[in-house]
């Protein structure tokens, strides 16, 4: 990641404009289109976008579809050749769309924009696609839009997922996501409930990132590029007293050291909503269910490795 200039004028270059937030299936349609029109003008291709979702500056804080690390991770892979951040402050917001196309070619040595169809830029969103349009054939800049990938006869995108995720919808999210929901912070000492219940749990920080509807999730843990099944749960332990809402994970079959190390867990589907149980007892015999639920949605491979099936 940098939010460094790219100085070179003898290396053109092309940049996808946009938020970026969960780099779903619309995002990855218009980084690939971003990439066919670097290729076209012998260019690089960089993503710009922002160190935070300008909403927050807005007053509409708004939880991101996933971490840095991964959407620079999931840009490069759709054909990024890097990712350019800056951050979105008063004075940015206050361009007008022509002085913020200034300040792109001051900043880039650019032949070439791509945005989505609805992209919006410059104070109170006063530019559109239509605009950048414009103005790439007042300058000399190339302008590509891409057309809205869709999903159940409407456009996919941040919103649309966001309320999959909310309603526990996995199945839906990772539909217009391209891949399964997931959640990544590192593993930090808990009141180790699950340990006592006899089902050790992973309790991870997973920042800024939208957490699902509470309840109980069959999910895969990715951990140093192996990939494990397991049940979590997303909620606040009502059987203990309601306590602060976490995202707790049993690894099937595993007895690993996870403790501040980073892992990210991917939530497939939701088995059932969060329940305050008579006794731990109780809350221990429904923990071995889920399992048994969640093993259904699995299959071992030899090495032990475990691979969603029927997701």
């Amino acid at each position: 990641m940098s939010n460094q200039t790219i100085q070179n004028p003898a290396q053109p270059l092309v940049l996808a404009l946009g938020t970026f937030d969960g780099v779903h299936l619309g995002h990855q349609a218009l980084v690939a289109q971003a990439a066919s029109l670097a290729k076209k003008l012998r260019a690089r291709l960089a993503v710009f976008t922002f160190t935070d979702l300008p909403g927050k500056l807005l007053n509409r804080p708004t939880a991101r579809l996933c971490s840095i690390e991964e959407q620079e991770r999931l840009l490069l892979r759709a054909g990024a050749d890097r990712v350019d951040r800056v951050e979105f402050t008063p004075a940015f917001a206050s361009l007008t769309p022509e002085e913020f196309f200034s300040f792109l070619q001051e900043r880039y040595p650019l032949v070439g924009l791509a945005a989505g169809f609805n992209y919006t830029f410059g104070k109170f969103g006063a530019g559109s696609a239509q605009t950048l349009q414009e103005l790439g054939r007042e300058r000399g800049i190339a302008v590509e839009i891409a057309e809205p990938v869709l999903f159940g006869a409407e456009p996919i995108s941040s919103t649309r997922i966001r309320a999959r995720i909310s309603e526990g919808d996995m199945p839906g999210a990772a539909a217009l996501l391209g891949r399964p929901y997931t959640l990544s912070g590192r593993v930090v000492a808990h009141r180790q409930v699950g340990r006592k219940l006899g089902f050790p749990t992973a309790n991870i920080e997973p920042g800024d990132l939208l957490l699902p509807l509470d309840g109980v999730y069959a999910s895969t843990v990715t951990l140093e590029n192996a990939t494990y099944a397991a049940v979590t749960n997303v909620g606040t332990n009502p059987t203990f007293g309601q306590g602060e809402r976490t995202v707790e994970t049993y690894i099937l079959n595993e007895q690993l050291s996870l403790y501040t190390k980073k892992i990210s867990v991917s939530l497939h589907r939701r088995l059932r909503g969060e329940t305050a149980f008579a006794s731990p007892q109780e809350l221990s015999k429904q923990i071995g269910r889920d399992v048994e639920a969640a093993k259904k949605l699995f299959v071992s491979d030899r090495k032990g490795v475990y691979n969603a099936k029927g997701l």
